[in-house]
């Protein structure tokens, strides 16, 4: 605007002045005085400032700095001497201390049909500076009302406990047993026997003993040597004598790899009124390399052992490992094992075994694999298939040779081969409630035999523990056996009725220290026979008092 301005007053002024300079000249020719002029130039200007672009600010993070830090510590090595000789760093000895339960002894008695009666007892407070040790003591006797001499007792007393030294730990344990029993598998309308000639007690003593060390042992080894004494008696004038020693021995080479090898004795004497003294004896050794490396394990091993019958070559072999983030664990193997058919060991499963027997040394071998899985916090599930074979498998057979009302069971030895499949499953909400199952189908190849006998080839069992309310806890459990085969006095097997026996439980604490129980076994009332000629009780309901002190 300015420039356009002068533009314009420029030639104005000079064409003003042009006339004024025109008249001055002439006039100078009458006047030669000039006359004074005054020219005033105006000219106008406003600044103007552009405004500045203003910042938009937005916020981002910043980049992420992927790149690991190296950092790296330069200690100096420092000599520091002393004027004097240092004392060994020891360990300061404490006094050992546990923290005490409340109540950790208790009484438990009860009374219920069938002339039920039990007492159960334990003591868990016995402990001083250096020991420690527990007491439990069991009482339970029944008698049937529908079989003529269908009774029976056991009285079992356990104590165990821990020496506390220096260097070791001497762990001892105590074993006393009575059983009482009556061959009442006979037919009350053909045959009749008094108490003595049916009637059989097994008494058994046992104590083992293992030391422990503690600390730091020579060359890192770790070890425990274990020793275990019995003596087992029939009031059918038989008894058995053992003695058990073991000494394991481990030596890890690095934080994965560790070598083991133990040396297994056994010596066991069975001595009968009417066939004389029998040795079962066995020396092995059990050497084995194993490795473990996060959730994988296996181990290779192999168990010569040199028996009374014969020497074998067992396999120690087994690997397992976990995946997908641990939740699925797979596992494989090949085991082998001596079976030494010991008197205390088939009477204990079969009470109304033959007394007069003879001891035949048998091995197992087994080649297995499976899977557990975990499909939540509170499910989990497995399963396995595996070829089980035995030798000398000991099998009890109803004798009609001996006595014609059959009531004993002869030991039969037999070679044996199995396909064996076996699935389980659990759900578990903390302590308050579970509920499991398990089935097991053995497919039994029997060689010399027909049958299989008094072994169940389909075995179902299950359960469930609820605490239903504060103090209130119920439960029921169900076992179930099909397809057991019993050999007849016909010489013919048949086929037993499928086994069904369902019981439950519940228990209420009344207070801190009384509570009660109820117990109710074979609910179905089904005087099943598991050993043939051998009837059930049948339903029976028990229950009592459980004093805590």
């Amino acid at each position: 605007m300015n420039i356009l301005q002068n533009k314009y007053i420029l030639p104005a002024v000079f064409s003003a002045l042009c006339p004024i300079s025109i008249i001055a000249q002439t006039r100078s020719g009458s006047d030669s005085t000039f006359k004074s002029q005054t020219l005033n130039f105006y000219s106008t200007y406003k600044p103007e400032v552009v405004p500045a672009p203003k910042p938009v600010f937005v916020p981002t993070l910043p980049v992420v700095d992927t790149t690991k830090p190296v950092l790296q510590y330069v200690v100096p090595e420092q000599t520091i001497s002393y004027t004097y000789k240092a004392e060994p760093i020891k360990p300061v000895a404490l006094k050992r201390e546990r923290e005490k339960l409340p109540f950790e002894n208790y009484a438990k008695l009860g009374l219920g049909s069938q002339n039920t009666v039990l007492i159960d007892a334990g003591i868990g407070s016995l402990m001083g500076n250096d020991y420690d040790a527990v007491l439990h003591f069991n009482h339970m006797s029944q008698k049937g009302n529908y079989v003529e001499n269908q009774k029976w007792s056991q009285n079992t007393l356990d104590a165990s406990g821990n020496i506390y030294m220096d260097k070791a730990t001497l762990n001892l344990g105590l074993q006393g047993d009575r059983r009482a029993y009556r061959q009442y598998g006979y037919t009350n309308e053909l045959y009749s026997f008094k108490d003595a000639d049916i009637r059989n007690v097994y008494t058994g003593v046992a104590l083992n003993a293992a030391l422990s060390p503690v600390g730091k042992t020579f060359w890192d080894l770790k070890y425990r040597p274990e020793a275990r004494i019995y003596w087992w008696h029939s009031g059918m004038n038989a008894s058995e004598r053992n003695l058990d020693f073991s000494i394991p021995v481990t030596k890890a080479l690095d934080s994965s790899i560790s070598f083991s090898l133990a040396a297994n004795v056994g010596l066991t004497s069975y001595v009968s009124k009417a066939l004389g003294s029998f040795s079962n004896n066995y020396f092995q050794l059990a050497p084995a390399i194993n490795f473990s490396y996060e959730g994988f394990n296996a181990r290779v091993g192999l168990k010569p052992t040199f028996a009374t019958n014969d020497n074998y070559l067992l396999p120690d072999i087994n690997v397992s490992g976990n995946i997908l983030n641990h939740s699925l664990r797979l596992y494989a193997g090949w085991e082998g094992a001596l079976n030494q058919n010991s008197y205390r060991s088939l009477s204990l499963f079969n009470p109304f075994m033959q007394a007069d027997y003879t001891p035949l040394q048998g091995k197992s071998s087994y080649i297995y694999g499976g899977f557990d899985a975990a499909l939540s916090s509170n499910l989990t599930l497995g399963a396995s298939v595996g070829y089980k074979m035995w030798k000398n498998m000991a099998i009890y057979q109803n004798d009609y040779h001996t006595s014609p009302d059959g009531r004993t069971f002869a030991i039969i030895y037999n070679d044996m081969k199995a396909l064996i499949i076996d699935a389980k499953i659990q759900y578990q909400i903390n302590e308050q409630f579970s509920i499991t199952g398990r089935s097991i189908w053995n497919l039994y190849n029997t060689q010399g035999m027909i049958r299989a006998q008094q072994l169940p080839q389909v075995e179902m069992n299950g359960g469930f523990r609820w605490e239903l309310i504060k103090n209130l806890h119920i439960g029921a459990d169900v076992v179930i056996y099909d397809r057991i085969f019993a050999y007849q006095s016909t010489g013919l097997y048949k086929k037993l009725p499928m086994i069904i026996d369902l019981n439950a439980n519940a228990s209420y604490d009344v207070h801190k220290r009384v509570g009660l129980f109820l117990n109710v076994d074979n609910i179905l009332n089904q005087r099943y026979q598991y050993w043939n000629q051998y009837r059930t009780l049948g339903f029976t309901i028990y229950g009592g008092l459980r004093f805590k002190f």
